[in-house]
């Protein structure tokens, strides 16, 4: 009598335990990360940063969703709830990354808009249509059941808007530093690479590499990720206050 089928039938229940655990996570971490984000935006007086609070709002909403979407896996497997789950994490990252490019572009380090050859109105649109194109291409495929090809585009997607998303954060250093938006800046800049990293974790399986070893991968940027945001929840809370006192 072979032990193979229990160990296997062991490894599969211990998978699902992690991916609930980290959906569970993500969840929490996202929602508090969320609520304290649009706290910030209502206390704000600067309306140049409205834009921002709200892109860190809805990031934090697509973060929650990716986690109940990951939760509800655990219990049912459905390709429509992979694609909204992936499409929400897709979603989080794009948000995540324009927030970057927000706080950029009304910073002293954005070029005068005479300069520039494309004005943030005109970035906004493109990116809007970008995104757009991305996620109805990532539903539809699937939907259609080419998982494959939904992979790459998912991985495609994932990876350009984190690299987007780092660059701006990396080109804010010098005029944040100090300042209690740098430190906001440092904490959300692990999460957008982590984020990134899910996406084209999957990609691992079309490689070759075993699916429990995927799983078990994406689970722990999945836990970084909910971790990242945790700190980051921590430096709003903290702005809440100071806004709070200072009224």
């Amino acid at each position: 009598m072979t032990l193979a089928p229990f160990a296997a039938a062991a490894s599969a229940a211990d998978t699902v335990v992690v991916d609930f655990l980290g959906a569970v996570l993500i969840a929490v971490a996202a929602s508090f990360f969320a609520f304290y984000a649009g706290l910030n935006r209502r206390l704000n007086r600067l309306e140049s940063q409205d834009v921002f609070w709200g892109y860190l709002v809805f990031a934090g909403a697509a973060a929650a969703v990716y986690g109940v979407v990951g939760v509800a896996e655990t219990i049912v497997r459905a390709r429509l709830l992979t694609a909204f789950g992936h499409g929400a994490l897709l979603l989080c990252t794009v948000f995540l990354a324009f927030s970057m490019r927000e706080v950029y572009y009304n910073s002293a380090l954005a070029p005068p808009s005479g300069e520039s050859r494309v004005s943030l109105g005109s970035l906004r649109r493109i990116e809007a249509g970008f995104v757009a194109v991305v996620v109805v291409e990532w539903v539809a495929v699937a939907l259609l059941d080419q998982v494959a090809i939904a992979r790459f585009v998912k991985a495609g997607g994932s990876l350009a808007f984190a690299t987007y998303g780092a660059v701006f954060a990396e080109k804010l250093e010098s005029v944040t530093r100090g300042t209690p938006l740098d430190t906001l800046r440092r904490h959300l800049l692990p999460v957008v690479v982590c984020l990134g990293a899910i996406g084209v974790v999957d990609l691992g399986t079309a490689a070759g590499v075993p699916p429990v070893v995927v799983d078990g991968v994406r689970s722990v940027f999945v836990v970084l990720v909910a971790g990242f945001l945790t700190t980051a929840t921590i430096r709003l809370q903290q702005n809440v206050e100071g806004l709070s006192t200072s009224e």
